[in-house]
């Protein structure tokens, strides 16, 4: 047996790493084709925006869209540690319909390149493109129904991390709402002996270095936005932010650490929490039928529609 192709990590149900250094995905390889979903009423279609990076976007438009009253923007970043899923996966295909549908919104799903193929920052890279291109209006469907004085950003945990680090990026507008799911963030602080928190440093550090082998260490600026030599959080890019995290879920001591190092950074926006006690690490993706995520849907709607 050739032992390179021997498993290195074994992290099924979700992927294995293998000593060759390549990955096995187990989830998140499905493509559900664009259309008319009739789950969530949701119209969606795919955009090529570079096709020598085959970078794209799903499009998703809320039932019976008016042109005449233009649609807030969302533009969403999926999840899965930098290594898994799309924009075109079962899983995401019906989140981003559901919020799309639920709130109200004109939702663009960036389906960014993953390591290790493509290591970070490619992932940074894609989403600032996938941005530009949003304002740039050079689609009809955001020509017609979008309202371009109002940009909405969002993204579950890889994915929030992506929309974090976005907000810091100058892109030429003002990010009106931005939520952050669960984001996935680390660092060598809070040291904390909670079993589940101690679990997660472990995968964290693990997985950063493999998503991102250029990065000094698990205080990478990138992963952690309190790290000494990380931006500074006065200059979120956002008029309000809204924190979620899971009370059960291992990453939630540095997200609780990112919201109230935020509000005493001198932030001039507004910065919310949600926690949702008992449950797991983006629950409300992974199983929505669960009535917290409804919660969680209905907080984000009324998010998303404050003046």
């Amino acid at each position: 047996m050739d032992t390179n192709t021997e498993i290195l990590h074994d992290f099924a149900p979700y992927f294995r790493i293998l000593k060759n250094g390549s990955i096995q995905r187990l989830v998140g390889t499905e493509f559900v084709p664009a259309g008319q979903d009739t789950t969530t009423g949701a119209t969606s279609k795919d955009v090529t925006i570079d096709p020598n990076l085959n970078l794209s976007v799903r499009l998703f438009l809320p039932p019976n869209p008016s042109k005449s009253e233009k649609l807030p923007i969302l533009i969403y970043f999926h999840g899965g540690a930098f290594i898994l899923e799309s924009a075109f996966s079962p899983t995401y295909h019906a989140y981003v319909g559901s919020l799309a549908s639920n709130c109200n919104v004109l939702a663009v799903s960036v389906d960014y390149r993953l390591a290790p193929e493509h290591c970070v920052p490619a992932a940074y890279d894609d989403s600032l493109a996938a941005i530009q291109w949003v304002l740039s209006c050079k689609d009809d469907w955001l020509s017609e129904f979008g309202d371009f004085n109002r940009i909405f950003m969002a993204g579950d945990s890889a994915g929030g991390n992506i929309a974090h680090n976005m907000a810091l990026r100058e892109i030429g507008t003002k990010i009106e709402r931005l939520i952050l799911f669960h984001p996935w963030f680390g660092g060598s602080e809070p040291k904390v002996t909670d079993e589940g928190h101690m679990k997660s440093r472990f995968v964290t550090n693990m997985l950063w270095k493999y998503a991102c082998p250029s990065a000094d260490s698990v205080d990478d600026p990138r992963i952690n936005p309190m790290a000494q030599d990380a931006p500074s959080l006065t200059g979120l890019n956002c008029k309000r932010l809204l924190v979620c995290w899971a009370g059960k879920d291992g990453l939630k001591e540095w997200q609780k650490a990112y919201y109230e190092a935020v509000k005493n950074s001198g932030y001039q926006g507004e910065v919310e929490m949600c926690e949702s006690e008992g449950e797991e690490h983006c629950f409300h993706i992974t199983t929505p039928g669960r009535e917290k995520a409804k919660e969680l849907m209905d907080l984000v709607g009324s998010f998303f529609s404050k003046n």
